[in-house]
């Protein structure tokens, strides 16, 4: 049985650098200073994280999280995440938030690295610098969006494409000289192996991102390739004499990107996608990181979908052959049958060639891909879908997978 798709290739160049925000944008907003009491709040998440860290003691109740890992255009990989903060009590309302990622050797959590926050609060120097994010620039959105029709079988991509390449090649040349100065600062700073890889505060209202969604937060972390344990410090602003931080965890593997092996980045399930008018400023940029350029994407924190929901599903492709781009892209779902990996349905596949995709950069090729399923035909149970690239010109195979689950009607 073969499921109806409705599929999208969107076509965004990615033209991100380290330690720069898109060409668009003026660079990462000046930091206020700290006062007394934000200090006060953020060594006590650092001391509590550090307790964390020594002891795997966490706090109760539950986070759901959801990370995902998208190639920039140097050695740090764009780690959007998106954390639920309904299992904080009603009356949180304001947050001081701390983030740390420790890097794992072996399977074992290092020991040696250390803050590079403690002694600037402990002092009461100026704020830290803020960790400068890998921030990934999407150039223009394709003309005609996303779903518009495309003369390639089974594909519905953008129309009017050499007008779209057009534009993004303008994008492309008044972007690269932006990205080529930052990857030469990037390269000057060889970061400190004893200093945590990443580490940033931020304070918010703890209230929904967009409204009817329940409570979350959603930041992203700048990571090279390597497995991590994230620690996440939370404590009420309003309450902060009283009250304990809230600590959790997580271990986050970042693939390497950077080498010229056919690779898909973690599939991100979305609720939807749209196009804004103007890029975000840098201070929006932040608490959207989810936004590529003229981009939206909505990432959904439940993995449970209604029959009548859509299953919609962006990634990255990296690496892939060009000039004359030949890809097929696989969407295929699996269930578990009496204890066996099952095929349970798989869409047509998708191809894709120079037409339909961003110009190369040299030696770097990647592109955001979507599809859309509709989930009317699953039965009620848990699936996983794997998403398999296959490269005619370089011959490469990639796969990526994620879980979901169809509940039951109403």
């Amino acid at each position: 049985m073969r499921q109806r798709a409705h599929a999208a290739l969107i076509v965004l160049t990615l033209l991100a650098a380290s330690a720069a925000p898109p060409a668009t944008a003026a660079g990462p907003p000046t930091r206020k200073p700290l006062n007394t009491a934000q200090r006060n709040e953020l060594l006590a998440l650092l001391k509590a994280v550090d307790l964390a860290q020594e002891t795997d003691v966490l706090s109760e109740g539950s986070f759901p999280w959801e990370n995902h890992t998208l190639k920039s255009a140097n050695d740090a990989s764009y780690v959007p995440f998106i954390l639920d903060l309904n299992a904080l009590p009603e009356g949180f309302r304001s947050a001081t938030m701390y983030v740390r990622a420790v890097s794992r050797h072996d399977g074992l959590r290092s020991a040696e690295e250390h803050s590079a926050m403690r002694q600037r609060l402990l002092h009461g120097d100026p704020p830290p610098p803020r960790t400068e994010t890998v921030w990934v620039s999407s150039g223009e959105m394709p003309v005609g969006g996303p779903g518009a029709s495309s003369g390639r079988q089974s594909t519905q991509a953008v129309t009017g494409t050499s007008t779209m390449l057009a534009l993004q090649q303008r994008e492309f040349d008044k972007q690269k000289a932006a990205g080529e100065e930052a990857r030469k600062k990037a390269e000057s700073k060889r970061p400190d192996p004893l200093l945590f890889p990443f580490e940033e505060y931020y304070f918010f209202d703890v209230k929904p991102v967009r409204t009817g969604d329940p409570r979350s937060i959603e930041r992203a972390l700048a990571l090279p390739a390597g497995e991590y344990d994230v620690y996440v410090g939370l404590l009420d602003h309003a309450r902060a004499k009283t009250s304990s931080p809230v600590v959790i965890k997580r271990t986050v593997t970042v693939p390497d990107f950077w080498n010229d092996r056919l690779a898909v980045s973690s599939l991100v399930l979305v609720s939807g996608v749209q196009v804004l008018k103007t890029p975000l400023k840098s201070d929006e940029q932040e608490a959207h990181p989810y936004t590529l350029g003229l981009t939206e994407v909505t990432p959904r924190l439940s993995r449970s979908f209604a029959p009548d929901d859509p299953l919609s599903v962006v990634f990255q492709i990296c690496n892939y052959g060009a000039p004359d781009s030949d890809l097929v892209v696989e969407y295929n779902f699996y269930r578990t049958v009496r204890g066996e990996r099952t095929l349970f349905n798989r869409t047509d596949p998708q191809r894709y060639g120079d037409t339909d995709l961003p110009p190369a950069g040299g030696w770097e090729s990647q592109t955001f891909a979507m599809q859309s399923v509709s989930l009317q035909t699953f039965p009620p149970g848990p699936y996983e879908l794997e998403v398999t690239v296959k490269d005619r010109l370089t011959r490469g195979v990639a796969t990526s997978t994620t879980t979901f689950t169809v509940a039951r009607a109403r």
